[in-house]
């Protein structure tokens, strides 16, 4: 007897794996921030990659779930469905930071890392005519008089903790002052009621027309976009990091749908109207694995947790 129609189809759906036609609906990225940021830009620069470029068969979908300096939006990433239809974008910088500050009870253990999609120089700036000309004349006036230098940050992210890593291996300590997100540290520091905040690159370039000047870099080496200010570690501050865009997913999603995803962003990033979006953002479009993210990750989590037990204490 001949197989029927039915027989056939049915046996072909019955060892084909469910990850096969996966997407076969729309997908969601949560983005811990609220619309026009900069963990939103690079999601929405890389749906219309994906999109346009015909990279994926299904739409992605961008739901913004700002709040608690990215603590509820994270939140939702990780307690979300594991079936592939809901991912997120943020930084391994804020996962450490906030579960070391008691912020969050979760960091990137309690996810499938997906993957890294490039990365920003972080720097710190102060006031264009600050007294702090230098790395050295920093730690010379912090030192002079303990608990004088003002922190422009946002407590318990990294944007206060990186900048207690520089202060504890200079041997001094910041006073700190919780003025909130870029544009509220950049007004700080403008009205004189701070010293210094941390930046990334671009924003110390473009805050430069503002009034601050940058000071210096957490990169391995000078950034070709601002040459002329030097790294901590050349200033004899051993302390690389940057603040990388890495993708997530609800822990125990299926590893074949998250080697699509993960394809399909290495394909975006490679893309050349996608690289040349990232770079105007002062974003290096580099495509990271699995691993990568975890090195980061380490390393932040290494210079952190000294800090924040001494903070603690």
């Amino acid at each position: 007897m001949k197989p029927t129609l039915l027989f056939i189809v049915s046996t072909i759906l019955s060892i084909t794996p469910a990850w096969a036609s996966y997407p076969d609906q729309p997908i969601k990225i949560i983005v811990p921030t609220a619309a026009g940021g900069g963990h939103d830009t690079i999601a929405r620069i890389f749906q219309r990659a994906i999109q346009e470029e015909g990279i994926l068969p299904e739409k992605l979908v961008i739901v913004n779930i700002p709040g608690a300096g990215g603590a509820v939006g994270t939140r939702k990433i990780k307690d979300s469905p594991n079936d592939g239809y809901t991912i997120g974008i943020w930084n391994p910088n804020a996962l450490i930071s906030a579960k070391l500050m008691g912020i969050t009870n979760y960091d990137h253990n309690d996810y499938e890392i997906i993957a890294m999609t490039g990365y920003t120089e972080l720097g710190m700036g102060v006031k264009a005519d600050s007294s702090i000309t230098s790395v050295s004349e920093l730690i010379k006036q912090a030192k002079a008089a303990p608990g004088s230098m003002k922190l422009a940050t946002e407590i318990g992210t990294a944007t206060h903790i990186i900048p207690m890593i520089l202060g504890n291996k200079a041997g001094f300590e910041f006073r700190i002052v919780n003025a909130g997100g870029g544009s509220k540290r950049l007004a700080s520091i403008l009205g004189g009621h701070t010293d210094i905040s941390i930046f990334s690159s671009l924003a110390l370039i473009n805050f430069s027309q503002s009034g601050i000047r940058p000071l210096l870099l957490f990169s391995e080496s000078r950034s070709p976009l601002l040459p002329d200010t030097p790294t901590a570690k050349e200033s004899g501050i051993d302390i690389v990091l940057n603040e990388s865009r890495i993708w997530l997913a609800p822990k125990g999603t299926d590893p074949e749908k998250l080697d699509v995803l993960r394809q399909a962003l290495k394909t975006a990033t490679e893309s050349p109207d996608a690289q040349k979006q990232m770079e105007s953002l002062g974003i290096s479009p580099v495509y990271g694995d699995t691993a990568a993210v975890l090195e980061d990750i380490e390393r932040m989590r290494t210079l952190s947790e000294p800090v924040v037990a001494k903070m603690k204490r």
